[in-house]
């Protein structure tokens, strides 16, 4: 009987140890759950141009820019003041204590204490138009901060698309090098057979293994440069660098037949390059400096009013005639209104020289602009020859990925006879891949042309369309 209550003790305690278990298990279950939910992160899809545009929404140096324009805006505000009347309030506390006095003495030299206050409201009537010019050239540096943004995009543009082709190369490279990666295992594995069956010498095994890990080592180099792409791009569109964001995309079909006559694209650039709008603003506000010199050479016109409050407090009395005690205090307002002239005519010639400055200024900037119109014929033409030569390049490339394709399947139909030998397969190998390799470099090159020739017409293009 002791035995079968201890054998039942035994059963209980393993049931509950059991029940015991299940329960942990299934707590357990729900917090693992929530943990890898947390741990979860939505991916981000993203073609060239939606790329583009996040990147335009969230870059920094675009919203540091926004700041800049609204500071101008803030600016232009302030100098428009200028037109408005300004007050002002003063007041005063005087005390007065005589030291000694001779002869007949005035209340003003009495022991007193003055208080006073004052309002006084000047309107600008005439400055010589520089408060006008003043606040042109406020409008005309609004309108910089805009050209000045403008231009960070269209750098941000040029900058996310040439990494976003980047990626897409690398992505291109990976594949032809996995694809190499294949061949040369199956070109391995066919030495090794044939060499146990004595029909090949150890040294095309050996060419074949050599051959395998120098593309394993290509291959990594491309894996990482993927990486590095992904960061990049992740950096310019204003994202951490562990935010998951899939690129999707492919040199292949972004659209190579496009053409743009030389001429056009000139004069689209010649109107629209930023760089051109910033030194014609320049000339605009140095034509404004020059008419505020010249405004400080002409009087100036105020209307002022004047509102006094003034108190005086005798500490003694006065007599009259009569000798009856009189008081002094005196409480005094009034108010004046009038015009008034000012005219500097005599400066010491800074007017006039600044003026001069100003006319040295605007030929200097006329020859800027030259300049500037001379480096746009250049970069557009340079853009437009390595187009043009990017795209014979990429025809010719097709061409001969197409033969070394054609020519890897000779050899490797040949090697599977025993006819052609190991060397003439990794040959045709390496012709391939190097053919693959030319031509992603080609679509790179042709695609990174097409987007430095839109950004040297100052012209937006997401997509590369």
């Amino acid at each position: 009987m002791g035995v079968e209550r201890k054998s039942g003790g035994g059963k209980m305690f393993s049931g509950r140890l059991i029940l015991f278990c299940t329960v942990l298990i299934l707590l357990a279950v729900p917090v693992q759950a929530e943990d890898e939910r947390k741990h979860e992160q939505p991916v981000l899809v993203l073609d060239m141009e939606q790329a583009v545009k996040t990147g335009l929404e969230r870059n920094p140096r675009i919203k540091a820019m926004d700041f800049g324009i609204r500071r101008s805006q803030s600016q232009t505000k302030s100098v428009r003041g200028q037109f408005l009347p300004s007050a002002s309030v003063g007041s005063g506390y005087t005390r007065l204590d005589s030291i000694a006095a001779s002869g007949p003495t005035e209340a003003d030299y009495l022991d007193q204490t003055r208080y006073h206050w004052n309002l006084r409201v000047v309107q600008p009537l005439f400055a010589g138009l520089t408060i006008l010019s003043s606040y042109q050239q406020a409008r005309i540096e609004e309108e910089i901060s805009t050209i000045e943004k403008e231009a960070e995009e269209r750098a941000l543009i040029r900058e996310i698309q040439f990494h976003f082709l980047e990626l897409l190369k690398a992505r291109e490279d990976r594949r032809s090098l996995e694809s190499a990666m294949e061949r040369l295992e199956v070109g391995l594995e066919a030495s090794r057979t044939f060499f146990e069956e004595r029909l090949v010498p150890y040294v095309d095994v050996l060419q074949s293994e050599v051959e395998l890990e120098e593309t394993r080592q290509e291959l990594n180099m491309a894996i990482n440069e993927e990486r590095i792409q992904m960061s990049e791009l992740n950096a310019l569109l204003g994202f951490e660098f562990e935010k998951m964001i899939k690129y999707v995309g492919e040199l292949e079909r972004i659209p190579v037949e496009k053409v743009i006559d030389l001429q056009q694209a000139l004069d689209f650039a010649f109107a629209n390059r930023t760089d051109l709008m910033f030194i014609q603003k320049n000339m605009q506000i140095v034509d404004k400096e020059k008419r505020i010199a010249r405004g400080g050479k002409l009087p100036r016109v105020n209307l002022e009013f004047n509102y006094t409050d003034q108190t005086r407090d005798f500490d003694q009395h006065g007599r009259d005639i009569h000798g009856r005690d009189v008081d002094r205090d005196q409480r005094n307002r009034y108010w004046t209104a009038g015009v008034t002239l000012e005219w500097n005519f005599f400066s010491g010639g800074r007017n006039y020289y600044r003026y001069q400055s100003m006319d040295h200024e605007i030929q200097r900037l006329v020859q800027i602009l030259e300049n500037a119109r001379n480096s746009i014929t250049t970069e557009v033409r340079t853009s437009s020859m390595r187009l043009e030569e990017a795209r014979e390049r990429l025809i010719s490339t097709r061409k001969a990925l197409a033969a070394a394709a054609e020519n890897y399947d000779m050899q490797e139909h040949r090697y599977k006879q025993r006819v052609g030998t190991i060397l003439d397969l990794l040959t045709a190998q390496e012709h391939l891949t190097r053919a693959e390799a030319g031509r992603n470099q080609a679509l790179l090159d042709y695609q990174q042309a097409m987007a430095e020739l839109y950004y040297a017409m100052g012209m937006r293009s997401y997509a590369l369309d």
